[in-house]
């Protein structure tokens, strides 16, 4: 090795030549490294089309071995299999229907009847008491009204205010009653001296005490011409609700008020203004015409035959009385 300095452009340019020369080479390892890449990927694009063709090419054999005539064969072989087995599965029930005397097994659509046993009197007028002779379900008529309560419910316009009869005549308790759409009536004979003998049963309270819902009762106030305060329950009434109690001998068909006006949704799923009484509860529907929008609610046809859950909607709270009828508080009494 010389020991002659090196100088220094000398050794700048070798140090350039020699950066030139590594771009070189890093330049052509980088678009070697391209290049491989984009082989590759041509290489998966020409394998996946040689895939979906070798697809196509199998399912278009496919279609051109296939023969319409023999799948038409085989159609008509596989019905024929699907009907002999329910063939033998219907002889099977009807074996089992013979053999436990069960004819009620197989049922099909359309009027059905009733096998009673009814003696057969045949031309030796002699009788066969266990042979099966089906007759058809006599359609029930309607309850018919009571003549202990007809009177009653006819001079209250019972069939827009109790409703139809939903039962006839029963005893329940040992007391004569008759259920009706939105009442039951009772009969109570030692009260006909005093006309009292037909009555309005407590539905109202009964439903509500099954339900258990209390109602807030109200602070007491002066009864006026639109309100009227009710110290036995401790609540009012006023507007419509009073002008029908008023109008249709409250205490007898609907009792003492044991809530004020709340919301209720019926079974219309429609939210309605209510009032709960001891003997039913009253009802505001402002779509019907004018002389049928208060109306008692269906009580007794859903404590009689269809129970059903109150969707009763009570605040916890005190219930005001409609504006139009702001009671007038009572004054405390004076001191002693």
């Amino acid at each position: 090795m010389s020991d002659d300095p090196i100088d220094d452009a000398d050794l700048r340019k070798f140090i350039q030549k020699e950066r030139r020369r590594l771009q070189r080479i890093s330049e052509a390892e980088r678009q070697l490294l391209i290049e491989q890449r984009i082989r590759e990927a041509f290489t998966q694009e020409l394998a996946e089309e040689r895939e979906e063709s070798e697809r196509a090419a199998e399912i278009y054999s496919e279609e051109v071995v296939r023969d319409p005539g023999k799948e038409r064969e085989r159609a008509r072989d596989t019905a024929k299999s699907a009907a002999l087995l329910l063939i033998m599965l219907l002889l099977i029930l009807l074996l089992i229907a013979a053999a436990t005397g069960r004819t009620d097994i197989l049922q099909f659509p359309g009027p059905r009847s009733t096998a009673t046993l009814q003696p057969i009197l045949t031309p030796d007028q002699g009788f066969h008491n266990n042979a099966l002779l089906s007759t058809p379900i006599a359609q029930q008529p309607p309850p018919q009204i009571s003549g202990l309560f007809s009177a009653y419910y006819y001079a209250h316009d019972g069939p827009n205010i109790f409703g139809a009869a939903i039962s006839p005549q029963l005893v329940e308790n040992g007391q004569i009653v008759q259920w009706f759409q939105r009442a039951r009536l009772e009969y109570w004979p030692n009260l006909a001296p005093q006309g009292y003998d037909v009555q309005g049963s407590l539905i109202g309270a009964r439903y509500i005490d099954e339900e258990k819902i209390q109602f807030p009762t109200q602070l007491p106030f002066i009864s006026q011409e639109r309100v009227r305060y009710f110290r036995e329950t401790g609540h009012g009434l006023s507007d419509r609700f009073l002008d029908f109690w008023n109008t249709h001998d409250g205490m007898r068909v609907l009792g003492f008020p044991i809530s004020d006006q709340l919301q209720e949704k019926l079974q219309d799923q429609t939210i309605h203004t209510v009032q709960y009484f001891e003997r039913g509860r009253l009802e505001y529907h402002p779509e019907n015409d004018a002389g049928h929008q208060m109306q008692l609610g269906l009580l007794g046809q859903r404590l009689y035959a269809n129970p059903d859950k109150a969707k009763i909607i009570v605040p916890p709270t005190k219930v005001p009385l409609p504006p139009s009828a702001v009671p007038t508080p009572v004054p405390p009494p004076p001191l002693q």
